[in-house]
Parts: C-alpha cells; sequence; structure tokens
C-alpha cells in the first residue's frame, strides 16, 4: 500500500513510518519540519520505499495514496503554547484539506486525537463516550475583559456573569432562546488580539475565536457560519449579524406591587393598568417624568403640621400640540387623575404610583424595569416609540440620554423590536454624560447585516472571558456596539474529531479516530516540555527536577511502539470508526514517577515543587476496554522496560548535542 503520514518526522509519526517500510509498505512522510525532525527519519532516507515532502497541511496538496494517518500538529506543551494560532490552523484547516484528499482519492484516513478532549476529568478512567470536563479554548479563544454579553437580565460584563444568569443565544433559525451557561471561562492572556472595528462593531478576541459572519458568495446563496478570527477571508465583504427575530406573549396587565407604600393616601388603590396603556405613559415619564414630592405646611388648631403631596410630573410644552394631545390621552386612559400644568407639564398627584416610579431614579441613573424588557414585541414598540416621542431626535435616527444603563436598556428595546443600535458619548463636558444611540434602519440589510472591517493586531496583557451556552452564539458588545458573535466551544482536536464525524456521515468517507494518552519512548525532543522528557533531561543533567503542584496528580504512560500497534490495528480493521482511546491505564502520581525516574538514571537531583499550570488535570488515565474488544490490543512494555530504552536514548542525545559545543 502507499500511505501517508502527516508529521511523519515527529516524534510518534517516525516510529509509524519506521513500522510501516518493515511491512512492506510504500510510505510518504509530510511534514513541514515546524516540531517534527529530519533526525527522527534520516535512518529511512535510503530506503526507496520512503519519500519526504516538505509541506504544511493548512494548504492543500494532490497525492495518490491509499491510507492517511493524520498525526500533524504540535503536541507537546512549549510548541502549541509557542504558537496558538498555528496549532489551530493545523488540526483545523490541516485536518479539513486531509479530509479533502481523503474523501478525493477514496483513502482511508485515521486521525490521531488526544486525551486532551476530556480536560480535567471527574471520572476516572476515561471512557470514550465520557464528554469531558473541559475549559473549551483554554487561554486561545475568549473576548477581552472589557466585553459585555446580553442576557435576561440586561447587559453584563463576562467578569459579572454567574452560572444563574441566562445568556441570550441564537438558533439555527435565528430565534432568540436564553441558556444558562454550560461553564464560565476566565483565563490569564498575554499576546496577540484580533480587533474588528468600524462604526458597526468593535470587538476584540483571541486569534481563533469563532465570529459568525457571512461569507460573500457568488451566488449569493451563504450561510452565516462560525469562523475563526484568523481565517484568511475577505473579511471586509463578509457581514456580521446585528439584528434577528425576537418575540415573546403579550402580556395583557401591569400588576402593582401590593406593597407599595400608600399610607394615608385617601385614593383608592389600583391593582392594575392594562400593559399596552402603562407601557407607553411608562415611556413618557423616564424619558419627560419625576417624581417631586412637594413638602407642605398646614396649621390646624394652632399645631403645624407637615404633609407631602406626591406629584408625578411628566414635562411637554404645548406648543407642540401633536405630542401634547398624545399625551394626554394616554393619561386619560389611566386611573389617575390629572391636571395640566403651566402650559408645559402634567400633574398626578398620587402616592402610590409616586412610591412605585421613585424606583426608576433620578435622570442620569434612570432605568427600565426588567419586567417591561421582556414583553412583546409589539408591546416593546409601543415603548420605544413613547420614548422616542420624549428624547428621540426630529428625524428619529438617534435617542439621547445621560444615563449609560437607560441607553443600554434601549439598546436592547432596538435590538428586540428589529432594529440595530450604537452607543456614542454625546456630550462628555458636563459631569454626567450625555449618550446617544445611532438607530439604524431595520429594513436596510445594510444595516441589519453590516460589512466586518479589516483586522488589526492588538497586543494585550490581561484576563480574556467567554461562556460556553448550546446554541454557541450569543450577543455581544464591546464600546457600544453589538453583534452576534460564537462562544467558547470546541478546539483544536476536539474540533478535527468533529470534521471527521462530518465527513463521515455527509461525504461517507472512511474514517478512524484514535485518542492517545501519554506516551514516551526514544525520539522525543530534548526540550518538548512534557513529563518524561522534562524529568529525564534534568535528572541527567544533576538539575532539580521540577514536580507541578504537590505531585499528587496521576499519568498513564504507554510506550510509543505499543501506540503504534493500537494505530496500526485501528487503520486496517474494518466495521469500526472509533473514537477509542490509546494509552496504558496503569497509573502513576507526578511524585511516584519523579522519584522512579531519578532510580532508572542514577542521579543526585532533589525534586523540587513549582505552583500547578492552570487548567492541568488531576487525573490522565485510559480505559482501553473498547481496545480490548475491537482491536484485540492491550499494551506489552512495562515502565520498567521503557524507562530503561528511553532513558539511554536520551543520554546518547545529550552526549552528542555536548560534543558539538
Amino acid at each position: 500500500m502507499r500511505i501517508l503520514i502527516t508529521g511523519g518526522s515527529g516524534f510518534i509519526g517516525s516510529h509509524l513510518c519506521e513500522r510501516l517500510l518493515n511491512e512492506g509498505h510504500d510510505v510518504l512522510c509530510l511534514d513541514n519540519l515546524f516540531t517534527g525532525s529530519r533526525d527522527n527519519i534520516i535512518h529511512l532516507m535510503d530506503n526507496h520505499r520512503f519519500e519526504l515532502v516538505r509541506h504544511d497541511i493548512i494548504e492543500p496538496i494532490l497525492l495518490e495514496v491509499d491510507q492517511i494517518y493524520n498525526l500533524a500538529c504540535p503536541a507537546s506543551p512549549v510548541h502549541y503554547q509557542y504558537n496558538p494560532v498555528k496549532t489551530t490552523k493545523t488540526s483545523v484547516m490541516g485536518t479539513i484539506n486531509m479530509l479533502g484528499l481523503a474523501k478525493r482519492v477514496r483513502a482511508r484516513i485515521l486521525q490521531a486525537s488526544t486525551s486532551e478532549v476530556y480536560g480535567d476529568p471527574k471520572v476516572s478512567p476515561q471512557r470514550e463516550d465520557y464528554w469531558g470536563n473541559v475549559n473549551c479554548i483554554g487561554i486561545r479563544s475568549c473576548f477581552s475583559e472589557d466585553t459585555e454579553v446580553l442576557t435576561y437580565d440586561g447587559w453584563k460584563l463576562f467578569k459579572d456573569l454567574t452560572i444563574a444568569d441566562k445568556i441570550a443565544t441564537l438558533t439555527k433559525t435565528h430565534k432568540i432562546e436564553y441558556h444558562k451557561p454550560i461553564e464560565i471561562i476566565k483565563q490569564r492572556y498575554a499576546g496577540q488580539l484580533i480587533e474588528f472595528k468600524n462604526f458597526h462593531c468593535d470587538i476584540l478576541v483571541t486569534p481563533n475565536h469563532k465570529m459568525y459572519a457571512k461569507k460573500r458568495s457568488d451566488s449569493g446563496k451563504s450561510e452565516f457560519q462560525l469562523l475563526e478570527a484568523f481565517q484568511s477571508i475577505n473579511w471586509e465583504r463578509a457581514r456580521m449579524l446585528k439584528v434577528t427575530d425576537y418575540n415573546s406573549n403579550d402580556v395583557e396587565w401591569f400588576y402593582f406591587p401590593k406593597d407599595t407604600d400608600r399610607k394615608n393616601s385617601k385614593a383608592p388603590f389600583v391593582e392594575k393598568i392594562k400593559m399596552d396603556d402603562w407601557l407607553e405613559f411608562l415611556g413618557y415619564f423616564i424619558t419627560e417624568g419625576c417624581v417631586s414630592p412637594r413638602k407642605r405646611k398646614r396649621f390646624i388648631n394652632g399645631k403645624e403640621y407637615i404633609n407631602y403631596d406626591y406629584r408625578v410630573l411628566i414635562a411637554q410644552s404645548k406648543s407642540n400640540e401633536e405630542y401634547w394631545n398624545k399625551i394626554k390621552r394616554c393619561l386619560k386612559r389611566l386611573p389617575f387623575n390629572f391636571v395640566e400644568s403651566y402650559d408645559h407639564q402634567f400633574c398626578i398627584t398620587n402616592k402610590q404610583l409616586a412610591n412605585y416610579l421613585k424606583q426608576i431614579g433620578k435622570s442620569h441613573e434612570k432605568f427600565i424595569p426588567r419586567e417591561f424588557l421582556n414583553v412583546s414585541r409589539r408591546q416593546l414598540k409601543i415603548l420605544f416609540e413613547s420614548m422616542m416621542l420624549g428624547d428621540g431626535s426630529k428625524n428619529g435616527q438617534i435617542y439621547y440620554s445621560n444615563s449609560y444603563r437607560l441607553i443600554s436598556d434601549f439598546q436592547e428595546i432596538l435590538f428586540k423590536i428589529g432594529y440595530a443600535g450604537n452607543i456614542a458619548c454625546h456630550d462628555k463636558r458636563k459631569k454626567n454624560w450625555l449618550y446617544q444611540i445611532h438607530i439604524l434602519n431595520r429594513f436596510n440589510t445594510k444595516y441589519r447585516m453590516p460589512s466586518y472591517p479589516a483586522r488589526t493586531i492588538k497586543e494585550y496583557d490581561g484576563y480574556v472571558y467567554c461562556v460556553n451556552v448550546p446554541n454557541h452564539i450569543i450577543f455581544v458588545r464591546r464600546n457600544g456596539k453589538a453583534l452576534f458573535c460564537g462562544n467558547c466551544y470546541d478546539e483544536g482536536k476536539r474540533v478535527a474529531e468533529t470534521l471527521m464525524m462530518d465527513y463521515h456521515r455527509q461525504n461517507k468517507v472512511d474514517i478512524r479516530i484514535v485518542r492517545i494518552f501519554n506516551t514516551y519512548g526514544p525520539r522525543m525532543a530534548l526540550n518538548d516540555g512534557r513529563v518524561v522528557s522534562n524529568f529525564i533531561v534534568q535528572a541527567l543533567k544533576a538539575k532539580p527536577i521540577t514536580v507541578y503542584g504537590d505531585g499528587t496528580q496521576t499519568r498513564s504512560f504507554c510506550y510509543v511502539s505499543d501506540l503504534v500497534e493500537g494505530m496500526i490495528r485501528m487503520m486496517n480493521q474494518d466495521g469500526f470508526i472509533g473514537p477509542v482511546n490509546l494509552g496504558n491505564p496503569d497509573e502513576y502520581t507526578i511524585l511516584e514517577f519523579a522519584k522512579k525516574i531519578k532510580e532508572f538514571t542514577g542521579t543526585k537531583s532533589k525534586i523540587v515543587f513549582k505552583p500547578l499550570p492552570q487548567d492541568d488535570p488531576m487525573q490522565r488515565r485510559p480505559d482501553i476496554t473498547l481496545a480490548k474488544k475491537k482491536l484485540k490490543w492491550q499494551p506489552k512494555v512495562g515502565v520498567g522496560e521503557g524507562l530503561a530504552e528511553t532513558v539511554e536514548y536520551f543520554r546518547m542525545r545529550l552526549k552528542k548535542v555536548s560534543s558539538k559545543q
């Protein structure tokens, strides 16, 4: 057979190349040598059935092969943290290219996935049907810390979210649903972020964050999809989504709270008001009204008494006859008496109403109570129209307020009635700034789905945030500009597994998926940052052996020849596509393993302890029941035998490096 191995010059890939050559196959090693090494395959170069092609799989390639082992991806912490964008592009775009090749030439393809898909598991050992406990995107796919997300209770900074909050999410049919977050992600991040900034959006995200975008299509039939921010598309011709369909049921009545203070009030208690009438009145009050208690002194029988008139005032000049009459008609439908005062305002004297409206606050504190922001779309339109009458511009395109909370509530109304709106600061000269929101036309595609800007790169050092929700699309804003965006889900190898399954279901590609647990053996890189290589190199150099945490976290270690055997068996059996765990179920604490390394190397190195890295899993042990059943496979090389071979390899490598210096 002619077999393609991507990442074939790496640690595992080189052993696989060697094994398949020994079985008589033609082997094509595809590698860009980003983390692989020619030294790993130099002994194979004279074999006429071996060929090395230097190529990066994020770019398509045309080949004729019978089988594909897709191992290409930086695997060690040092390499994938050095260039996280490269890691993600290799896992996602590289897998797509290899699946396309497999589809075209009808080759069977095996995806080398990883035990990292289980995250920090809550069950041990991990079975293939365990979904994992994953910090889905780690430090690589979140929003900057000044980004907000829309919840059922309004706009909130990500850092202020709780697991009880209900996040506004978008369904496949572009309807709004509210879901509690599956998880809330907070990560320390130092590096480059991608910024999308123009009149319509201002968002700062990690490189592989998923933007919700509609690419330009010559046929005009493209759909919105989740696209990583780093993808090389013409973003200036891609569309963002700012408006969608929202609806809720009409609410017939507004009920006054029964505990509203009306002590000594002679007016009868008003239990309820038609919600449509109340919303119209509320809009007028919020924009043009206030509660103004008036202190009055009275003398009865020579004794002074103080009481208050609880007045609700709504300002409107009688010179604007249209607006004056509109407010007057609304007030007539309410169960409160009112008077026209001085040709520029209406006055309602009612303690129950005044005490209820006091909660809305003074001008710079005003807001809309949440119960009125979750009514139906039609009813929100009533509230919108009455607020625009008070503080909207003459052309109906701008709304003003010196309350940022109120302007945020108004932006939510726009979103729910099918308009888009961007918040800006109109005047910063006063103590309480004057904000404005530009109202964008709902019927114009330019505003409903405006174009993204060109990307820019920003250096960033701080925390990044996101959430994971079932629909994976959330409504976010930064600096007053809101749009739909992807949330944190699926990364690297997890996406690769998803792509494998999608190609299998949709295109009938013949796939196999293995999940590789900790593997060790000769040809590991000296500086790859993994437990085995770190401990052995430190021990052989007589340096302190570094254990992170207290060393009680556990790992299982599989020798590379056992792993290669499992991969070949998985590739060559029929009827089972996986995923299947490949690893050694024998479990050691990190501290036990460090002591074992000391024993095998004879070093006098001391063991030192350092803080545990964020998201480092406490347990990592495979359940290989499925591999035993389907592949008739289990590890044969014990840790003692494997470590002896590995220590000897590192000893020789270090001598070779030392002789060159």
